[in-house]
């Protein structure tokens, strides 16, 4: 029965979970976000009133970082393809009388259309077409005062009586990259801690001991990889205020449960193929339900659950309140102590390859 240093010389494939794919994650990963927020994304207008008034909103538009105004259409119609397929993210429709009507004092309506499968890529658009607005209907408003008061400050006064002061206290660029980034690298982390133990799990075992090793140099090597993510997380200039010997400790609990799961699905299979199917089936959903992107308050009692099962929502809950608050360490550790039942997992898997001989 071969022996740890045995399998580490021979198992090729475990040198790529251990060295080659955490690099190429990250760094594949942080290019895909390196731009932190979404800009020119393609748009198309049509513009029925052909006036002074859609001519601004369309200059408005262009100048925008956010928008790339690719397409003039002379109808939804025609604009509809293109909306389907892809080739725009979002389409503006101007009204014909939009000019006359503002002039008017009637309420006008201009029409955005978005695909909100792309919810970021949606949001963004929806923020900055309702900042455009905004702005517009602001100097509509003021040139209209100016012209009764005489006076610029009370007439932009008058249209805007009351600014809001809004002061981000958590990412304040509004970073996709340090919102996804720190949320998808330990997501695939965990992912590879699974991998790493499944390879070595597959070779037959000689005793306990050699259990244990196995166990334990797979969780050296990935929580190594965690703190280097951390640090990683801290040059590109993410948030990091809180104790990062206690980040470490978040690692190892996190590494401990997932292995503790791999321990007992090999266990009771004793096939690895079918072993990584159920931990596949298991962790593929992280990124939707680790509370992040999706978070818990929004979700149905199935997604609760499958939120409330998984060793990740309540790191990723850890994570935040030490990396980005710098929450005090008796709070973190009770939102470590959640993740203690995943830790039965150990013996049961443990009890697993007694029961079938293996150990």
């Amino acid at each position: 029965m071969p022996p740890l240093f045995w399998i580490l010389a021979r198992n090729k494939f475990l040198w790529i979970v251990y060295i080659l794919m955490p690099i190429l994650l990250s760094a594949i990963i942080y290019s895909i976000f390196a731009d932190a927020l979404p800009r020119k994304l393609p748009v198309g207008v049509v513009d029925m009133d052909k006036s002074t008034l859609s001519q601004e909103l369309i200059y408005d538009m262009q100048v925008s970082p956010t928008f790339l105004l690719k397409q003039h259409y002379n109808s939804i119609a025609e604009a509809k393809k293109d909306l389907s397929d892809g080739n725009i993210y979002a389409l503006a429709v101007i009204p014909y009388g939009l000019q006359r009507g503002v002039k008017m004092g009637v309420e006008q309506k201009v029409a955005f259309y978005y695909n909100t499968q792309f919810i970021l890529i949606g949001k963004a658009l929806d923020n900055a077409f309702l900042q455009i607005m905004t702005i517009l209907n602001a100097k509509i408003q003021t040139g209209n005062n100016l012209v009764k008061t005489k006076n610029m400050n009370m007439a932009l006064g008058q249209s805007v009586p009351i600014l809001p002061h809004i002061n981000p206290l958590f990412n304040s660029k509004s970073s996709y990259a340090q919102f996804l980034v720190t949320l998808i690298l330990p997501c695939m982390w965990q992912i590879l801690v699974a991998l790493g133990l499944l390879n070595l799990l597959k070779y037959p075992l000689r005793d306990s001991l050699d259990l244990w090793a196995r166990f334990s140099f797979n969780l050296f090597v990935f929580t190594f990889w965690g703190m280097a993510m951390v640090f990683f997380f801290s040059i590109l200039g993410y948030p990091l205020v809180g104790n990062v010997t206690f980040l470490f400790l978040g690692f190892l609990m996190l590494g401990i449960c997932v292995s503790g799961i791999v321990l007992t699905l090999q266990g009771a299979y004793q096939n690895a193929t079918k072993s990584i199917g159920l931990i596949a089936a298991y962790t593929a959903p992280s990124l939707a339900f680790a509370g992040v992107t999706y978070p818990q308050s929004a979700m149905d009692n199935f997604a609760i659950f499958w939120s409330n099962i998984l060793p990740i929502s309540y790191f990723m809950k850890f994570y935040f309140q030490q990396a980005n608050y710098g929450g005090n360490i008796l709070d973190g550790l009770k939102i470590l102590s959640q993740m203690l039942p995943f830790l039965l997992f150990i013996p049961l898997g443990f009890l697993f390859y007694k029961l079938k001989g293996k150990i």
